[in-house]
């Protein structure tokens, strides 16, 4: 009976973060709509602004929603929630500061790097060392389909299309590519982290 018991928490946990998921992703176009006719004509600056960082939102909801599907215990559950909540918390600000409103939150400012490495070591707790796969920059380069020297828009690009490629949401259900979404994920944290150096 217990053990019937952890599964149905388990699995309305897991419902409970796609849910979630969906609400923040849901929220994003209102985010942009208000953002360009508030800024676009006269800040276009921070309305681009506001663009990429919803762009980085898109790409995490597909990171998370990948994760939730794999979650296996409830351990697992409270870490990939933790990251929910993480992001949830960085959406908020933008939110925060589109709309000009209280933040509901407090936390500090959205930062993907950050966010990328807190995935990476709750994921995967020998990955810098391992560097998850990727064992070069070059390889790393070559796993997004770019040539080195690229800069950080045409990363991210290629990492968002390659990410919307992979994931199973966009494969009607089908996981077989899960691995090379992974390879996706950890080349553009190498990139990106030897972009920052």
């Amino acid at each position: 009976m217990g053990v019937g018991s952890d599964v149905n928490k388990l699995i309305l946990g897991k419902r409970r973060l796609q849910r979630h998921l969906g609400k923040m992703k849901a929220a994003l176009p209102d985010v942009l709509e208000h953002a360009f006719s508030r800024f676009y004509e006269t800040q276009p600056m921070t309305y681009l602004s506001v663009e990429k960082k919803a762009y980085h939102f898109e790409d995490l909801f597909l990171v998370l929603q990948t994760e939730v599907r794999q979650v296996t215990g409830m351990s697992n559950l409270r870490q990939v929630a933790g990251r929910v909540n993480y992001v949830a918390d960085q959406l908020d600000t933008l939110e925060s500061s589109v709309f000009k409103r209280a933040r509901r939150r407090s936390r500090r400012p959205f930062n993907l790097a950050d966010f990328i490495e807190k995935f990476t070591k709750q994921s995967h707790p020998d990955a810098s060392s391992k560097n998850t796969e990727i064992s070069s920059l070059s390889e790393a380069y070559e796993t997004l389909d770019l040539e080195e020297g690229c800069n950080l828009r045409q990363v991210m690009l290629a990492f968002r299309r390659l990410a919307k490629k992979y994931h199973p949401d966009t494969r009607g259900g089908d996981r077989s590519d899960e691995h090379a979404l992974q390879r996706v994920v950890a080349a553009y944290q190498v990139i990106k982290e030897s972009l920052a150096a």
